[in-house]
């Protein structure tokens, strides 16, 4: 599964992998043979009515280690946003960390908590070419996991679009794999105000440019891009995204971190695209990194404490209070204030559409009562 010590070439690794491809190909295992197929099951149907308070909330964007003590800390979390919130945290999906190679064993991990942990698999440094080949993603999608995140991240001359992941990105394709909150590029403001990681415009759209190729290469490649894409920083980035949401319909987007940065960006701008993209939108929120709500971690490192980390996000979403934004809550926001509709698409349904078991899990649960829930 690791990648090896010695470094590999990408010939050797092109070579290697489209060998791969066409073997599984060959044994039709690439067309969906026995693997669930996340695409063409239409819209989540309401169902029952959920109020506030009964809500599932499916975080799509978080950092969990594989470690079973860390996991414990989450279900506390759980407990504690329902204790002081009353809000009903139903799932976490795991993108792991540097410091994890490879998720927890899926067995235990489905035993201790009843699928309210899920995971998938990773891949943080992909300048030598993807980690996982087209047969690891097979043995991956079996054991449960729910898809592949992968790291462009913003070290120049990464070519996410080289033709080297070709063999990757079309096994995914094929057998329905979600790439799972894809990190591209990092923030970059408009003139006047670039940030820390991206001073640099041309980078940055190199990036994005990019990532908009292999998109455009895969158009039946389910996708929830981290970040909001980064495409989030101004009025004419969110336009940007926009045109990224409007011209690829399996493109979607998460929301983690982003409260952090959207205060440039206007207000009635941002709330009228969060309505006319709700179908497109997951609630993430980056638990688990330093970067949730930055000054918050400062202060509640530990998992089990982020309790007001989860306030923050869920009333830039349900209220029109104005809160603290920037890195260091130097800046303010106001609250979306979203329609009950649009909260149940950003917080369940739309997760619920795009990654595999995450509706059987929630029917489990007992989230939908008598009432059979939509299939995921």
């Amino acid at each position: 599964m690791k990648r090896p010590l010695a470094p590999t070439s990408r010939r050797d690794f092109l070579k290697t992998s489209s060998g791969a491809l066409a073997w599984l190909g060959a044994t039709g295992v690439l067309h969906l043979g026995g693997a669930t197929d996340t695409r063409g099951n239409g819209p989540a149907q309401a169902g029952r009515l959920f109020t506030l308070a009964d809500m599932p909330r499916i975080d799509v964007h978080a950092h969990i280690l594989s470690d079973w003590k860390v996991m414990d800390e989450f279900m506390a979390l759980r407990q504690a946003l329902k204790g002081q919130l009353g809000v009903e945290m139903a799932m976490w999906i795991s993108l792991g960390s540097r410091k994890n190679p490879d998720p927890p064993d899926m067995d235990e991990l489905r035993a201790r908590y009843d699928g309210r942990i899920q995971f998938c698999i990773f891949d943080y440094e992909i300048k030598d070419g993807l980690r996982f080949s087209p047969q690891d993603l097979l043995k991956w999608q079996a054991r449960g996991v729910m898809g592949f995140k992968f790291y462009p991240g913003w070290e120049p001359g990464v070519q996410i679009d080289h033709p080297a992941n070709d063999p990757v990105f079309a096994a995914m394709d094929q057998i329905g794999m979600v790439a799972a909150s894809p990190h591209v590029a990092n923030p970059c403001g408009t003139h006047g105000r670039r940030t820390e990681w991206f001073a640099e415009p041309v980078e940055f759209w190199r990036q994005q440019r990019a990532w908009e190729n292999v998109v455009r290469k895969y158009p039946r490649l389910i996708i929830v891009n981290a970040h909001m894409l980064w495409l989030c920083c101004s009025d004419e980035q969110l336009d940007c995204l926009r045109y990224m949401l409007k011209s690829y319909p399996n493109l979607n987007i998460d929301l983690a971190t982003t409260p952090v940065f959207l205060h440039p960006v206007g207000r009635d701008n941002l709330r009228e695209f969060m309505l006319e993209y709700s179908d497109r939108i997951l609630f993430g929120t980056d638990v688990g990194s330093s970067w949730f709500v930055p000054e918050l971690d400062k202060r509640f490192p530990r998992a089990s404490e982020k309790v007001q980390q989860y306030r923050r996000y869920f009333d830039f979403l349900e209220t029109d209070q104005e809160l603290p934004s920037g890195i260091k809550d130097e800046c303010k926001i106001r609250g979306l204030a979203l329609p009950q509709e649009v909260l149940e698409k950003i917080y369940f349904r739309n997760a619920m559409r795009l990654y595999p078991h995450v509706g059987e899990i929630l029917k489990r649960l007992g989230y939908f009562g008598d009432q059979k829930a939509p299939e995921s």
